[in-house]
C-alpha cells in the first residue's frame, strides 16, 4: 500500500512541475468532478473470482488500485482468488489532476480453483480443499534430513556456505523441536505457525504465493524460525523469497542486510517422520 501512496505522489509532483514549467499563460485547469468519471467493474460470467476493469473517461490516464495490485490499463481482468470483502478504486490523472471516483465494493465467496492449480501451490499445501504440515530441518538431537546440513545456510551476492549444524555453534541456534507451520487451501489460503521453541513467532492467520516471482507472504504469524540468527531478519512480514520448492523440501531466503541472507531449510512433516 506505502507503494501506491508513492505512486500517488509521484504523479501529483509530475503534475505540479509539468505546469509550473510551462508559460504562464498556461494554467492548470479545474479538477475533474468524481460525477464525470466513467468506469465500470463486471465479474466474469464464468468465473465469480475475475473481475473486468474498464475506464471510459474520456482524455485522462486511469490508475485501479485492487486487492491483487495496481494497474494504468484502459481495460484490464484481475483474478481475486481468495473469499473475503474488499474494494476496487478507480481514479484518473488529468489535467486538472488526480480524482478519485467512490470504491467498488465487492465480497468474493469462492476459491478459485484454476488459480491454485500450479505445482508450487500443490508442493506447498498439498492442493485445493488440503493441508500441508512443514518443520524446520533440525530435531533435539541437532540432525537435519532430506539432504540439508543445517536448519538454514549462509548465503549472499554470488555466494552460499551450506555447513553442518556442529560447525555453526557460535551461531546461536539451538537444537529442538521448533514445533510445525501448516498451509492450507480448505475455504481460504491460511496458514498457522506453532513455534514450541519461541511461541512469540506463533499464530494463525493467512498467506499469499506469487508463483511468477517464487514469492511467499504471510499475515498473522511468522514461519518457523530460530531467535539467534533470525531475530536478524529483516521480512518476516514482508516478502520472502522461495528459493526451491518441491513435494518435500522447501528452501526460503529471508533477508538481514543488502546483499546478505539466510536460507532456511524445511521438510514436510510427513516426510520427516517416515524418514
Amino acid at each position: 500500500m506505502n507503494k501506491i501512496f508513492k505512486l500517488f505522489s509521484i504523479l501529483s509532483l509530475v503534475t505540479i512541475v509539468f505546469f509550473a514549467c510551462t508559460p504562464d499563460q498556461y494554467e492548470l485547469k479545474a479538477p475533474l468532478d468524481k460525477s464525470v468519471l466513467k468506469f465500470s467493474v463486471t465479474r466474469d460470467a464464468t468465473n465469480p473470482n475475475k473481475f473486468i476493469l474498464k475506464s471510459s473517461t474520456p482524455n485522462a490516464q486511469p490508475f485501479w488500485v485492487t486487492p491483487v495490485g495496481t494497474s494504468v490499463k484502459m481495460t484490464d481482468t484481475i483474478d481475486v482468488p481468495f473469499p473475503g470483502k474488499d474494494t476496487i478504486r478507480y481514479s484518473v490523472l488529468s489535467a486538472g489532476g488526480i480524482v478519485t471516483a467512490e470504491p467498488y465494493a465487492f465480497e468474493v465467496t469462492t476459491i478459485d480453483a484454476d488459480y491454485v492449480s500450479g505445482p508450487m501451490w500443490v508442493n506447498l499445501t498439498g492442493g485445493l480443499g488440503k493441508s500441508k504440515t512443514w518443520v524446520l530441518a533440525i530435531d533435539a538431537d541437532g540432525v537435519s534430513k532430506g539432504g540439508f546440513t543445517s536448519p538454514f545456510y549462509f548465503g549472499g551476492t554470488g555466494w552460499e556456505w551450506d555447513p553442518a549444524f556442529s560447525d555453526i555453534g557460535w551461531a546461536g541456534v539451538s537444537k529442538g523441536d521448533y514445533g510445525t507451520m501448516t498451509f492450507d487451501l480448505m475455504g481460504n489460503a491460511n496458514f498457522k505457525s506453532d513455534n514450541k521453541m519461541f511461541p512469540q513467532y506463533s499464530g494463525t492467520g493467512t498467506f499469499m504465493l506469487f508463483p511468477g516471482t517464487s514469492q511467499l507472504i504471510t499475515y498473522g504469524a511468522q514461519l518457523l524460525h530460530d531467535k539467534g540468527q533470525g531475530g536478524n531478519v529483516l521480512n518476516w512480514n514482508a516478502l520472502l523469497t522461495i528459493k526451491t520448492l518441491d513435494a518435500d523440501h522447501m528452501q526460503v531466503l529471508a533477508v538481514t542486510a543488502p546483499g546478505a541472507w539466510l536460507v532456511y531449510n524445511y521438510i514436510s512433516k510427513d516426510y520427516y517422520d517416515s524418514h
